[in-house]
Parts: structure tokens; C-alpha cells; sequence
């Protein structure tokens, strides 16, 4: 018995392992062809920027990293997977926007359909200092995504929704 209930859990890291590689292989092509088109083609207008942010959201969802950042935030039982998903998704960003462009993804808990204020944003991708620019206002463009669960069989499932942004603007 013990010998089966051990094929299973190595059955089980086989499998983790397995998703990892893949969405470390997706994260890589995207990075490619993020990279790839910034060079084809400058941000010229707002509207490219904001085509830009609306993708960058879409795209991060679509392959898996853009849930585990937001949900795994000061979980401390994933710490060191929310670290490796954080780290992946800025380094997604940051082959897709130019080295002129700066960007902050921040996220707001939804409670009863709106945004709770008294709960305190999460703000897993940006610097200090980007952050602090963005205070200071200026132009630039604002994406908004919509998360409304995670369900994950490494991580378990999560409930809360979250107004998700990502903020892109010109470095000055």
C-alpha cells in the first residue's frame, strides 16, 4: 500500500513539473515575440499603449502567471512560487513595452461588486519609484482586467475577485 500511495505523489510531481515547463516554454515564446514585435513596432500614440496594456493583461492570464501573483500575494505557504510567478510576469512586461516605458500592475479587492476601499491595494509589480511617478500623475494609459477566482490544484482555491490594472506610461 505505502508503495502505491508513493507512485502517486511522484505521479503528482511528474505532472507539476510537466505544467511548469510548459508555461515556462509559453512565458519564453511570448517574451520572443513581445520582443520581436517592439522592435517592428514603437509605441507612436496612446492607443498602440493602450492596445499594449489590454494584451499584456490578456496574455498573462491566458498562460498562467497573472493569477498566481495576484492570489499568492502574502500567502506565506507560496512564498517562493509567488516570487518565481512574480518574477516571470515582470520579466513578460518588460520584453513586451520598450525600455522607454514604465508600468505598475496594482489590484484592488471587489467586495459586493465594487471595490473595497478599506482593504489595502496589492501592488506586486512595480518599483518604488515607478509607483511614486504614477502619483505624481502624467500620461499614460490604464488597463483594467477583471479577476474573479483561481482555482489551482497546486494552490487550492481562491474566491476573492479583483479589479486588476496595469498602468503604462512614458519614462520622462
Amino acid at each position: 500500500m505505502q508503495k502505491s500511495s508513493h507512485s502517486i505523489h511522484r505521479g503528482q510531481l511528474q505532472i507539476a513539473e510537466t505544467l511548469v515547463s510548459v508555461a515556462l516554454m509559453l512565458v519564453l515564446a511570448i517574451l520572443l515575440i513581445g520582443a520581436t514585435s517592439r522592435t517592428l513596432s514603437p509605441y507612436s500614440n496612446q492607443t498602440s499603449l493602450d492596445q499594449t496594456a489590454t494584451d499584456i493583461l490578456t496574455t498573462a492570464d491566458e498562460t498562467g502567471l497573472l493569477r498566481p501573483v495576484i492570489y499568492l500575494h502574502n500567502d506565506p505557504r507560496y512564498e517562493a512560487e509567488y516570487s518565481s510567478y512574480k518574477n516571470l510576469l515582470d520579466e513578460y512586461i518588460s520584453a513586451i513595452v520598450s525600455d522607454s516605458i514604465d508600468y505598475v500592475i496594482i489590484a484592488h479587492e471587489i467586495r459586493n461588486g465594487t471595490i473595497d476601499n478599506d482593504a489595502p491595494p496589492i501592488s506586486p509589480i512595480g518599483s518604488p519609484t515607478a509607483i511614486a511617478s504614477l502619483e505624481q500623475g502624467g500620461e499614460g494609459v490604464i488597463a483594467n482586467y477583471h479577476l474573479g477566482s483561481f482555482t489551482s490544484a497546486a494552490f487550492g482555491q481562491y474566491y476573492t475577485q479583483y479589479f486588476v490594472q496595469l498602468y503604462l506610461w512614458e519614462k520622462f
